[in-house]
């Protein structure tokens, strides 16, 4: 069983029973801040204040915020380097895809990534089984990049992420804007879900309400 947890933004905590990972903490952007909030790897996808606040989280943790591959309590993450624009990082710097295995599952922290993803790159990255991947715009991919991308990774479970919601004054999109590309979606009245084998059986978008 893994566990799920989205504090809203792109912050993530994903962990199974032996290892806790938490993606992109942020500031206070007006989400709720979490409390006692700890981890055993914390991922960093650029050096932006709402995406690596590392003093919010407690424990021995470990950084990933550089390209490369790592081990870490037996984890394996690879990092990519792509850009948080579309004229290569020159208006906003780099960005970094994060790639980890848990429970043998492959997971994909896009962070905030600002163009389109080459066959190459695809290629690289290989069998993705979760993706988070941001919808909202402006300072990101929109919602119809992403979806274009979401159909070249094909992956079994999709968590949008980085859009408008009543308690974030960023000029982005809201979910919806993704939601109306897709047949379904499943809505999930928590902010946290347990994910089983049951699960990866079909392609599915999975919603979390941030608490």
């Amino acid at each position: 069983m893994i566990n799920v947890k989205w504090f809203g933004h792109s912050m993530w905590k994903i962990w199974n029973d032996s290892v806790s990972i938490i993606a992109d903490p942020f500031t206070d952007i007006g989400y709720p801040m979490p409390q006692n909030a700890t981890a055993d790897i914390v991922l960093s996808s650029h050096n932006h204040y709402d995406h690596n606040n590392f003093s919010l989280i407690g424990g021995d943790f470990k950084i990933v915020k550089e390209e490369g591959e790592f081990i870490i309590r037996n984890v394996k993450i690879n990092s990519f380097i792509t850009y948080h624009d579309k004229a290569g990082g020159t208006r906003r710097g780099k960005n970094l895809l994060i790639k980890f295995e848990l429970s043998g599952k492959t997971f994909l922290h896009c962070g905030d990534l600002g163009h389109d993803l080459d066959e190459e790159m695809i290629s690289k990255l290989g069998k993705i089984d979760v993706l988070f991947i941001p919808i909202g715009g402006y300072y990101t991919i929109d919602a119809v990049a992403a979806k274009k991308i979401v159909d070249k990774i094909q992956p079994k479970i999709v968590f949008p992420m980085h859009y408008k919601t009543d308690v974030l004054d960023f000029p982005i999109a809201k979910k919806e804007a993704y939601l109306q590309l897709i047949s379904d979606f499943r809505q999930i009245d928590s902010n946290i879900i347990k994910l089983t084998e049951n699960d990866f059986t079909e392609e599915q978008t999975i919603i979390l309400n941030y608490q």
